[in-house]
């Protein structure tokens, strides 16, 4: 099989990349993933993603490392596996970040992604309800949706936050996107719309797009350092992919830097001892590992809430009015609203996010995915996690072998200033549930402490953390000499081969990352046309 491009991943940015390069009739178009389509896909149902994450139909469920930075800890680590990827099993938010990210990103030597270059981006990819102005599109294929059911609970949320200090906007994609609001959602008709049934599968009539599923990629493979296709296996059968014009990583965080390494880029160590052939050292691939380190706090409220109604004798009834009116409980993103807030006065940006779900469950330890139900029992949700945290993490190669996962070392918390905000944010929780409106509601808080002390407050923090699933950073663009790709998305040291994904973010955004890896995507079938207009 011989392709012009061939992009690898059809999750958030890798639908992307391949709807806007097909876009061109004079180009073939190949877009690979490891998922296999389904003909039964309940991933189309919001409230599935307790049944999506931890299913090995629909999730890779690879597993961390000890810890050490949290008394060594293992835990799950969801990545979706299936058209759509992360973006058809996570909790459907749809956020930016802040303007400063992006500007930061260029200041850090990612030239030309400051905010005013991705806006335009951010538009057209966009098909948003709210009215369209100089910030919100309405012509792009990823729908943008207000809720469509609103928990009783939530209004008396926002009015709390807000008495606790915390600004309202009604827009947290707009004007002004600090403060506290309501969420919107990558929900068209009351259905989650992943990436993939957004930019794919509109698109599947075209001669020139052809997606193969239940690919798993091996390797990239190289004339000198020139890409010029994929190795791998498809259904028990080796299979080659050649690229005429070059071949886009879209594979995500862990994806992205374990296909390079496999290939022979990466840290020359790790490659030699599991017997690959350098082609590029580069021992940037697999760190700068981010994410969001926070907590989950559940609170036992007065009044109904998903716990309830999920119930056997209620899950029914909103099960059919969501396949009847497209709405319901069942039908909106995994928290309603969502509060970005500072830990300290004086800084520039919040520096911490807030979510209230109405629905709380008990959060998997260990990696174990069992305990992913629901209690019987009138429970809420505030999650509240650290946007940009300095901890870093790495990932390890074990293997050449694509079925050995990679080894996750997290360091989630190794920075003392990551557990001191969120220590901070501890305090604006309790804040919040000591403010009415919301307080006259609550019967008794789940998990968090009274206040004893910073010490205690920190032991907690280091005790309860764990990642929120926006892992990003681990092909870090930049113009420096570690950096793994170049501003352009190329891999530096290399020919014809593009990594398009969260895996470039040079540092962490406010907020859920699955928005920007769509941006991502979306602009770089732009750069990878011009790059190759030039070649």
């Amino acid at each position: 099989m011989e392709f012009d491009y061939v992009v690898v991943g059809a999750g958030s940015a890798g639908s992307a990349v391949a709807s806007r390069l097909s876009e061109d009739r004079g180009v073939t178009v190949a877009l690979l993933d490891a998922g296999e389509r389904k003909y039964i896909d309940i991933s189309k149902l919001p409230a599935a993603v307790l049944k999506t994450i931890g299913n090995r139909s629909f999730d890779w469920n690879f597993e961390s490392e000890p810890d050490p930075s949290r008394e060594g800890v293992r835990e799950l680590w969801p990545r979706g596996k299936t058209l759509g990827g992360s973006s058809a099993i996570n909790g459907m938010i749809f956020v930016r970040g802040f303007p400063e990210d992006y500007d930061l990103w260029a200041e850090r030597g990612a030239s030309g992604w400051k905010w005013s270059d991705v806006l335009p981006y951010f538009r057209r990819m966009e098909d948003s309800v709210v009215e369209e102005n100089e910030f919100r599109g309405l012509a792009g294929p990823q729908t943008v949706s207000r809720l469509r059911y609103v928990h009783p609970l939530t209004p008396k949320f926002i009015a709390t936050a807000q008495a606790a200090g915390i600004p309202f906007s009604d827009d947290l994609n707009g004007r002004e996107p600090a403060g506290v609001g309501y969420v919107q959602g990558s929900i068209r008709a009351g259905r989650r719309q992943s990436a993939y049934a957004a930019y794919i599968e509109p698109n599947l009539k075209r001669t020139n797009l052809t997606v193969l599923d239940a690919v798993q990629v091996q390797r990239v493979e190289f004339d000198g350092r020139k890409a010029t296709g994929v190795a791998g296996r498809r259904r028990e059968q080796d299979i080659r992919v050649r690229a005429r014009r070059g071949v886009v990583l879209c594979a995500g965080a862990l994806g992205s830097p374990h296909i390079l390494m496999r290939s022979g880029i990466g840290p020359e160590d790790d490659l030699q001892r599991c017997g690959i052939p350098v082609v590029v050292a580069r021992k940037a691939v697999g760190r700068n590992l981010m994410e969001h380190p926070g907590m989950h706090f559940p609170i036992e409220v007065t009044v109904p809430t998903m716990n309830r109604e999920a119930q056997a004798w209620r899950a029914p009834f909103h099960l059919m009015r969501w396949v009847l009116h497209g709405n319901g409980p069942v039908s909106v993103p995994s928290s309603q609203a969502l509060a970005f807030f500072r830990s300290q006065e004086d800084l520039t940006r919040p520096d911490l996010q807030l979510q209230f779900n109405c629905y709380a469950r008990t959060f998997p330890k260990g990696g174990s995915t069992k305990s992913l139900k629901l209690e019987n029992r009138n429970l809420i949700t505030m999650a509240l996690n650290l946007s940009y945290p300095e901890s870093r993490g790495h990932l390890e190669l074990r293997s050449a072998n694509a079925g050995t996962p990679l080894a996750i070392h997290p360091n989630l918390l190794g920075a003392e200033s990551d557990i001191r905000r969120l220590v901070a944010g501890m305090n604006w929780v309790r804040r919040i549930l000591g403010t009415q409106p919301l307080a006259s509601n609550i019967v008794r808080t789940l998990n968090i402490p009274e206040p004893r002390g910073y010490d205690a407050d920190a032991e907690f923090v280091r005790r309860e953390s764990h990642p929120f699933f926006h892992p990003a950073g681990t092909c870090r663009m930049g113009i420096d000499a570690e950096a793994v790709v170049t501003p352009s998305l190329a891999v530096r040291g290399c020919e014809a081969l593009w990594v398009a994904d969260a895996s470039v973010f040079p540092t962490q955004i406010s907020g859920n990352i699955n928005a920007t890896a769509i941006m991502i995507g979306d602009r770089a079938a732009d750069l990878i046309t011009t790059s190759a207009r030039r070649t």
